[in-house]
C-alpha cells in the first residue's frame, strides 16, 4: 500500500518560544520559500528586527561555511600541488600575501569559470518540445558534434545543477576559493550535504 504524502507537524517547543519572545498573544508571520521556512512576529520594533536581521545572517553565514567545507578549495583543476597538511598551510599563507592560493585558481581554472557564467537555462519553443515529447518545464541539456557542426538538445537527466545556484551566491563562493567544479558535482548527484543521515 503507497504511504500518502502528508505535511509534517510543526510543534514550538515552549523553551524555543520564550527565546524568541512569542507569546501566545501576538500573532506570527510565516515566510516560506524553498527549503525554507521562517517564523517572525508581526509587529517588531526597531531592536527586535535588528534581531532578526543579525540572526539570519549568522545562519546565512553558518550554512555557506558548511557548504564551503562541502565542496573544498579550488586546485586549480588539480594542477595545485600535492603537499603535506603542514607545507599546505604554509603555502596558503603564502598563497594569501601574493595573492595566490584557491581564491586565484578560480579565477584562472576554465571550469570554474565557466560554471560562474553557467545560463540558467536552454529555451526551446513549445511546439519543439512538444514534437519531441519532452514536457514545457523540463530542464534542457546540449551536446555539440564538433565533425557534423550539430547540437543535440534533450532533456537533462538532472533535476539541478549550478546553473541553478544564483549568480550572487556562485560569485561568493567563487570569491571565497571554493570550487565550483565539486558543487555542480554534489548538486547533480543530489549528495546529502548537511545533516545526519
Amino acid at each position: 500500500m503507497k504511504k500518502e504524502k502528508t505535511n509534517p507537524d510543526i510543534l514550538l517547543p515552549e523553551s524555543a518560544c520564550e527565546l524568541c519572545g512569542f507569546t501566545g498573544e501576538e500573532k506570527l508571520e510565516l515566510h516560506a520559500a524553498e527549503d525554507t521556512l521562517v517564523i517572525v512576529k508581526t509587529k517588531m520594533t526597531a531592536m527586535e528586527l535588528v534581531h532578526v536581521i543579525d540572526t539570519l545572517s549568522e545562519i546565512a553565514s553558518a550554512l555557506t561555511v558548511h557548504l564551503a567545507h562541502a565542496c573544498g578549495s579550488c586546485n586549480n583543476c588539480g594542477d595545485s600541488p600535492d603537499l603535506c597538511g603542514s607545507c599546505a598551510a604554509k603555502q596558503n599563507e603564502k598563497a594569501k600575501s601574493t595573492g595566490g592560493g584557491p581564491v586565484e585558481w578560480v579565477k584562472n581554472c576554465e571550469l570554474c569559470q565557466s560554471l560562474l557564467e553557467a545560463d540558467k537555462e536552454i529555451q526551446l519553443p513549445d511546439y519543439l518540445l512538444s514534437e519531441a515529447g519532452i514536457p514545457k518545464d523540463a530542464k534542457l541539456e546540449a551536446y555539440a558534434d564538433e565533425d557534423s557542426g550539430e547540437i543535440t538538445v534533450v532533456e537533462a537527466e538532472n533535476q539541478y545543477d549550478i546553473s541553478d545556484v544564483p549568480p550572487g551566491l556562485r560569485a561568493v563562493l567563487a570569491m571565497s576559493g571554493i570550487c565550483l567544479m565539486e558543487l555542480d558535482e554534489l548538486i547533480m548527484l543530489e549528495e546529502t550535504v548537511y545533516g545526519d543521515d
